[in-house]
């Protein structure tokens, strides 16, 4: 989004503040040449975030006659385009989204109470690095997917009080060895059990597309790129399914990432920074203890703050879901593509095959998804009475 257009949206929103205190913070060309007082860019402040949520306040607050479904229209796109936009055709795929893993850990309620909360968000904190897609960020995110997903039991040993064990039960609830995220990659509850749930429905998704001739002409030579690409709808799908199933899950999301407690963060901290700080000269880009904290520190508020308004479309029609998630796939199917293929097609064309392929993917798995979830609920619980001592 240019400046000019980002100054409309905030005046439409009464945010012009916002944005100027924001190019106070970054200096006068954010996204121009003077960038003197500009943080590195995975490291700013989420000024897009905090003017959707706030419009979102001013619709509840507000609600003019006339002007409040123009907000909401308005606070709707603006979330497709800066929270959805985030997500993940390049690099590691999530297995199961943020909704999922919230009504997972939910649903474990290891913790109770207000803990309970934290509990929910650390089982999506894993994921928080899934996002660094800018240099020299994009280069730790590979390292920081394995050590969340593999050495999450560092998370647990960097526990220093009692208040913030009920963060770390969640973190490791999400696993890629023994907790959830293990039947959406490797061995589904359901389904075939030397397949993931999510790999499995990705490969039956891209096998009805080939029989779309405008599919099978762009990804045919490339079913790699096809799976992927099938493999992230799956994943958007399921949230879908999900919010059908459970109409609290987006209020649920809004309340965790709104609950302002560094309890994740810190842990984190203490459990990956330091790895982080050696291995960067490995890595290709070397930075200091300092530094790894400031990023560890960063994201997780990036990854907070685009936990509500991922929560918010979650409390939206189906209609407005699949509006919004289309047109971020769009944008992120041009940038992915763009790095495999020759040419990438037109708009019109990548968005009518996303538009033929979520309803199939809603469909694939509609009757087995929540069956899927639960099993791995019960499958957690038990990993979760034996490996968490």
């Amino acid at each position: 989004m240019d400046e000019q257009a980002e100054a409309g949206v905030a005046e439409d929103f009464g945010l012009a503040g916002v944005v100027g205190q924001a190019d106070a913070v970054f200096g006068e060309k954010r996204d121009g040449v003077e960038k003197s007082n500009r943080p590195d860019p995975d490291l700013t402040f989420p000024v897009f975030e905090l003017i959707l949520y706030t419009a979102k306040e001013k619709i509840i607050q507000d609600p003019q006659k006339g002007k409040g479904e123009v907000f909401m229209k308005k606070a709707i796109c603006l979330l497709a385009a800066l929270s959805l936009g985030m997500a993940v055709l390049a690099g590691a795929a999530m297995a199961w989204e943020r909704g999922t893993h919230a009504f997972i850990a939910d649903k474990l309620k290891k913790a109770g109470g207000p803990y309970n909360i934290d509990e929910m968000y650390g089982a999506m904190a894993p994921d928080v690095f899934n996002y660094l897609f800018t240099m020299p960020n994009v280069a730790f995110r590979d390292y920081l997917y394995d050590q969340t997903h593999h050495q999450f039991l560092k998370v647990k040993e960097a526990v220093k009080w009692g208040y913030e064990k009920s963060s770390a039960y969640g973190f490791l609830s999400h696993n890629n060895v023994w907790g959830a995220d293990s039947t959406a990659h490797i061995a589904s509850r359901t389904l075939l059990l030397n397949e993931g749930y999510v790999i499995t429905k990705a490969k039956m998704l891209h096998d009805y597309l080939m029989m779309d001739p405008g599919y099978a002409a762009l990804v045919g030579p490339y079913p790699g790129i096809g799976i992927e690409i099938c493999h992230n709808v799956i994943e958007a799908a399921g949230d879908i399914i999900l919010a059908r199933n459970d109409a609290s899950v987006g209020a649920k999301l809004m309340e965790i990432a709104l609950r302002p407690k560094p309890h994740m963060q810190n842990l984190m901290v203490r459990a990956y920074a330091q790895g982080l700080a050696d291995s960067s000269n490995s890595l290709g880009y070397p930075i200091t203890l300092a530094q790894a904290e400031q990023l560890i520190r960063s994201e997780e508020t990036n990854f907070r703050m685009s936990c509500i308004s991922y929560g918010y479309l979650l409390q939206q029609s189906e209609s407005v879901i699949l509006e919004n998630v289309i047109e971020q796939f769009k944008e992120l199917a041009k940038s992915y593509l763009a790095l495999y293929l020759p040419a990438v097609p037109d708009d019109a064309i990548i968005v009518g095959l996303l538009e033929t392929s979520f309803p199939l993917a809603i469909g694939l798995i509609q009757n087995d998804y929540m069956k899927e979830i639960q099993a791995t609920i019960a499958m957690v619980k038990r990993n979760m009475v034996k490996e968490v001592k």
